[in-house]
């Protein structure tokens, strides 16, 4: 009886063992898997920031400069030196904003939305979407910026659709306190 009961208790323990063991090792995995992420994330907050750009056409051709912001929250704004409008050209319009996500190849991607201005008021609606990379070495950021234009005010800029407004390009320096 007492060798059986020694048998019971030993299996209890080896079970319990290796269920241990196993466990451990799940715990490494994920250990491992959550430095990936949180060396994705260091590089997420490294962007956050604002930046002095430079925007030139499709063509190379200098178009405007411009400040983006990323907060740490996610949010994104835009302000650009065109934004008063350009006489027989387009109309002004106000500052940008939406939100922007790191796209996991040290950049990010981002949508912001506006509005044209116009004496007659508000007459639709644009959205740019921005994906960049970035150098953490230079503190810069590049990329393409496509725009998106809805003619109905009450349009849905973020279903899709809208008439293609043109394909810009943007470098820009991080803005610092020193």
């Amino acid at each position: 009886m007492k060798v059986r009961q020694t048998l019971v208790g030993l299996s209890i323990g080896v079970v319990s063992a290796v269920s241990i063991l196993g466990i451990c090792n799940i715990h490494k995995v994920n250990a491992e898997s959550a430095v990936e992420s949180r060396s994705d994330l260091a590089v997420c907050r490294k962007l956050a920031g604002t930046y002095l750009t430079t925007i030139t056409d499709a063509s190379g051709n200098f178009s405007s400069r411009g400040l983006i912001t990323l907060t740490t929250d996610g949010t994104f704004v835009v302000s650009d030196s065109n934004q008063g409008g350009i006489s027989g050209v387009f109309n002004p319009f106000t500052t940008a904003q939406g939100a922007w996500t790191c796209n996991g190849n040290k950049g990010f991607t981002a949508r912001a939305i506006d509005f044209p201005l116009s004496n007659q008021g508000a007459t639709g609606i644009g959205r740019v979407d921005y994906t960049a990379t970035y150098d953490a070495k230079t503190e810069t950021v590049k990329g393409q910026i496509v725009l998106t234009l809805f003619n109905d005010l009450q349009a849905n800029p973020l279903d899709g659709g809208g008439t293609n407004g043109g394909t810009s390009n943007f470098t820009g320096q991080l803005v610092t306190a020193k």
